[in-house]
């Protein structure tokens, strides 16, 4: 098989599955590790793939499947995944929305004291009830695979609790101090959890800042605390005062 045959088969897994391990290419179209990074290297300097920690998705996708945000970035949003957990006290009721970011906290929080978990994402509600900790799921439509929910049954199910701190991230972030979503379902659930926590913590890797977005979701004046990778305008801390900005640099 020539490359360019190689590569006209990955793109097709691809469109058909999303979001693939370099393993599964290997796999499928049964050639070596090797040949394959060389494909995946080429497509992606011609935009139709990115890749990361061993997987790979469409170039052109505006947002990139969960499993390929879960496996990116991971020693940042550990990071900030820590400092996160870091505010939670024993006996807290917590809120988690669904994002790959937010997912890396729970690995923190097995050793807190009889906190309460509220959250979206059913692979972190399934990963902390196996440690004890008392999860809530929301239930909801299933957003995105494997297990995140979603749609107003999600945003209902938040609005029945009040927690002492909730996390969430979003799609993009720009300098203006504006948290940006997908859609409008991203501006309820980030006004369902200021409304209804006592503290709301923005979780932002580097790769959101001034990346594209469409809807505002949330100002950094609502926000209690920003926890993130990278660094910020000076400017931007002196005009947002009141929101505590914490580096994991």
């Amino acid at each position: 098989m020539y490359q360019q045959e190689r590569m006209d088969q990955i793109m097709k897994i691809l469109k058909e599955n999303h979001y693939v391990t370099v393993e599964y290419l290997v796999e499928k179209i049964r050639y070596s590790p090797a040949s394959i990074r060389r494909d995946l290297t080429l497509l992606e300097k011609q935009g139709l793939v990115k890749r990361s920690y061993g997987g790979v998705t469409l170039g052109d996708a505006n947002i990139s499947p969960y499993r390929f945000r879960q496996h990116s970035m991971k020693v940042a949003k550990n990071a900030i995944a820590k400092r996160a957990a870091d505010l939670v006290k024993d006996g807290d009721t917590v809120f988690i929305d669904g994002s790959s970011t937010t997912q890396y906290i729970g690995h923190f929080l097995t050793e807190k004291k009889d906190i309460t978990i509220v959250t979206c994402n059913m692979l972190l509600a399934d990963f902390l009830s196996e440690h004890g900790i008392m999860v809530y799921c929301t239930g909801g439509r299933v957003v995105e695979y494997p297990g995140i929910l979603g749609g107003e049954l999600a945003r209902e199910a938040f609005k029945k609790f009040k927690a002492d701190i909730a996390f969430f991230a979003s799609l993009s972030f720009d300098f203006d101090g504006k948290i940006l979503s997908s859609g409008e379902g991203g501006r309820q659930s980030a006004r369902a959890l200021r409304e209804h926590s006592k503290k709301l913590v923005y979780l932002c890797g580097s790769d959101k800042f001034n990346s594209t977005g469409h809807i505002v979701s949330i100002t950094l004046d609502e926000i209690d605390y920003f926890i993130s990778d990278g660094k910020l305008p000076a400017e931007l801390k002196e005009k947002f005062k009141n929101t505590t900005f914490i580096s994991t640099k």
